[in-house]
């Protein structure tokens, strides 16, 4: 991409999508196509190298070794696809893979926030309990940043050891010590437009109707309703509160003739609501956001699996039960699933396979 190194500020937020490699003598293509490398033969070169072990070192202090990557929909820091609802849709919120016999023996349960400190920083991350990691080892996304969610910083809790050749840092293969994050209160927050967040953990996610953010904090404020008008930043809001300070326990809406503005749910443990049900509310009348579910005859299409057409869990589901779908090219043929991208075919997969296990064993 040296083609671009002198490009403004300003180029570069309008930057339209390109195809690499951009040099100054060359623009677009495969490299390595032609079969030539980068040497004056053309020929490529093999170096041997031995294996090392990563500088960072496992201890009773930071028992589990922390790998880092990717997720489906995201790249990088989110700069360009963390501006897409429908690539958040998918996973809104930074996670820590755990290995259900590790989050037993820490007390940590699904949902939880977990604290994971390294030798270098601290970070918290929502737990996701899982078999797809070993025993000993956790993974988590690198995406989400202080714009995103400041206290989900990777980078904080990876070591600066860099290969010698290559120049990578040992991103996936920190080591770390996790426990469960003791959070006083847990929320969940919609609105129109972006909000004062100022919790000991947030993470911010955009949506079609404005914006998304899961909230938790140590100590919980003296006034709810004082609190939804400042992160709303809507001082003169009609509110419409049901809060139960006994329990610790708070929901409020916040209107603007008649528009919702936004709306806060808050609990003592996880805040269980039909999430991907309330963020298409910001905007509109909404006049039972605060039930946090949609009416008991209105179709729930679950968490979002298929981000480029928006398909739920709930209704691949229900298309495989009702309409006996029993693959994955069925299923795009029915509902569209997958047959875009095709990122979320593996999830279908595995979605099919575990309804037709499950089935069998019955």
């Amino acid at each position: 991409i040296s083609g671009l190194a002198k490009i403004t500020n300003q180029q570069y937020h309008d930057f339209a999508p390109q195809r690499w490699p951009v040099t100054a003598a060359r623009e677009g293509g495969r490299f390595f196509a032609d079969g030539q490398f980068f040497h004056p033969d053309g020929k490529a070169r093999l170096l041997p190298v031995s294996w090392r072990p990563p500088a960072a070192r496992t201890t009773r202090r930071y028992p589990f070794r922390l790998n880092t990557g990717r997720v489906r929909d995201q790249w990088h820091t989110m700069t360009r696809t963390g501006q897409s609802p429908r690539l958040s849709a998918h996973l809104a919120e930074p996670f820590l893979e755990i290995h259900p016999e590790d989050a037993t023996a820490l007390g940590i349960h699904p949902s939880d926030l977990v604290e994971v400190s390294s030798p270098t920083g601290v970070s918290i991350l929502r737990a996701r309990i899982t078999d797809a990691v070993q025993k000993g080892q956790v993974f988590a996304p690198m995406h989400w940043t202080a714009e995103t969610a400041p206290s989900a910083r990777i980078d904080a809790l990876i070591a600066a050891a860099c290969d010698p050749v290559s120049g990578q840092p040992e991103s996936k293969a920190g080591v770390v010590d996790l426990r469960r994050f003791d959070a006083g209160w847990y929320g969940f927050a919609i609105a129109q437009k972006p909000m004062h967040l100022t919790a000991d953990y947030w993470a911010l996610a955009r949506t079609s109707h404005g914006f998304r953010a899961e909230l938790a904090g140590r100590l919980q404020p003296d006034d709810w309703e004082a609190e939804a008008r400042r992160l709303f930043d809507a001082p003169t809001a009609v509110l419409t509160t049901i809060i139960d300070a006994r329990r610790g326990s708070a929901r409020i809406a916040a209107h603007a003739d008649g528009v919702l503005l936004g709306a806060l749910f808050v609990s003592p443990t996880p805040v269980a609501i039909m999430r991907d049900y309330l963020v298409t509310l910001p905007g509109t009348r909404a006049a039972g956001a605060l039930t946090g579910r949609p009416a008991a005859d209105a179709p729930n299409p679950g968490p979002t699996l298929c981000s480029c057409f928006g398909v739920g869990i709930n209704t691949i589901l229900e298309a495989i039960e009702t309409r006996g779908l029993m693959s994955v090219e069925s299923i795009g043929e029915a509902l569209g699933a997958g047959t875009n991208c095709g990122s979320c075919r593996p999830e279908i997969a595995e979605l099919l396979n575990n309804l037709l296990t499950r089935e069998a064993a019955e």
